[in-house]
């Protein structure tokens, strides 16, 4: 059966991603090649067929229903393709009303729209990180378990404890660091990069009032905060011009990925916070929550502005480095936008006591 939309097909079939048009009533109007490679079935295959006869599964079936009953509602999250073998195909999907301008006034029509990235390169390094962070976790949790139990020995072997202790938490910020450059790895500047941000956090933490303990906790947790970027592909991280939306759907993920890959041990609490709301503005313009002003968590608002201040002043492959009086004023001026006023008065007055960084500029 050929397209029901002849007049968009072309422009559907144009598209870098998966692509299809739904009637209200569940009818499928259109798919473009790369929805119908998906699916693994022809696209002639599919026009014409009814949502309730590609979806068997009653709950997908209502999910669907809901959907097309509420065009109006723009809906955006992951999603499976069925395939005829059995297989599902993890997608992101994004879907949205669209009204044919080519339709008469006295008879308007209206699509539903639907664009399918395949994320299954990102489905398959999520659940090989998180295996492999499993085994470092239990490894970890091993020892720790140890060192507890040697708490109980007698006062001859409180020094061992101490010791055994120390060691773990060297083996700790080790493991974090090997963690935090195998997500950096793309990028050229790879464990400078974590190194600078846990120097900056560390000393924002402070003048905020924050103890040597957990400042140095802020400072250690930074280091992993864009460990979900390993699920970002090279070619939409290094790409030298603007992303489009498909792509800049794939990298905000990242947030999210990277709270999904921490343990939900308590020594990766902090942690699990920065990775996923580093990219929150202060007047909620930010992702994946639009969280605002204190709804965002402290350490997140710290991060936020070293993260942005060390992308200015370091080269990437877009863009030269910004010296250190440019980045500030730049961030100076986006206080109560994108940052924290407080994180930004305490990063104003690192910098007039030259406290900031010794490269700070």
């Amino acid at each position: 059966m050929h397209s029901r939309v002849p007049h968009l097909a072309h422009l559907l079939d144009a598209l870098a991603c998966g692509a299809a048009l739904l009637e209200r009533d569940g009818t499928i109007a259109h798919v473009n090649p790369r929805a119908a490679a998906l699916a693994s079935r022809p696209a002639d295959e599919l026009i014409g067929q009814s949502l309730d006869d590609v979806y068997p599964d009653p709950e997908t079936r209502a999910f669907l229903g809901a959907a097309l009953a509420d065009m109006n509602t723009p809906r955006e999250g992951e999603f499976y393709i069925p395939t005829p073998a059995g297989d599902r195909v993890p997608v992101l999907a994004s879907g949205r009303a669209w009204h044919d301008p080519t339709a008469p006034a006295d008879a308007p029509r209206t699509y539903y729209a639907v664009t399918l990235t395949d994320i299954t390169p990102l489905k398959q390094t999520h659940d090989d990180l998180r295996n492999q962070y499993r085994i470092i976790t239990e490894v970890s949790n091993t020892i720790l378990d140890e060192a507890q139990n040697l708490k109980h020995y007698s006062e001859a072997l409180e020094l061992r404890v101490r010791e055994r202790t120390a060691d773990l938490h060297e083996a700790n910020m080790d493991a974090i660091y090997m963690l935090a450059v195998a997500s950096e790895s793309k990028d050229e500047d790879t464990g400078a990069h974590v190194r600078r941000l846990q120097h900056y956090t560390q000393a924002l933490a402070r003048e905020l009032g924050f103890d040597q303990r957990e400042s140095e906790k802020v400072g250690y947790s930074a280091i992993l905060h864009d460990v979900g970027k390993i699920h970002v592909p090279d070619h939409i991280l290094k790409k030298p011009g603007p992303l489009n939306d498909d792509e800049r759907r794939v990298i905000q993920y990242h947030t999210l990925a990277g709270e999904h890959i921490l343990s939900v041990k308590p020594f990766f609490n902090t942690a699990r916070k920065i990775a996923r709301h580093h990219h929150e503005n202060w007047d909620g313009s930010g992702y994946p929550d639009r969280a605002a002003a204190r709804d965002i968590p402290v350490e997140a608002r710290i991060v936020h502005l070293a993260d942005v201040y060390d992308a200015l002043t370091t080269p990437r492959v877009y863009k030269h480095a910004w010296d250190g009086y440019s980045a500030a004023s730049v961030i100076e001026e986006s206080t109560g936008k994108m940052f924290d006023p407080d994180v930004v008065k305490a990063f104003t007055s690192l910098r007039a006591r030259n406290a900031w960084s010794a490269d700070a500029g």
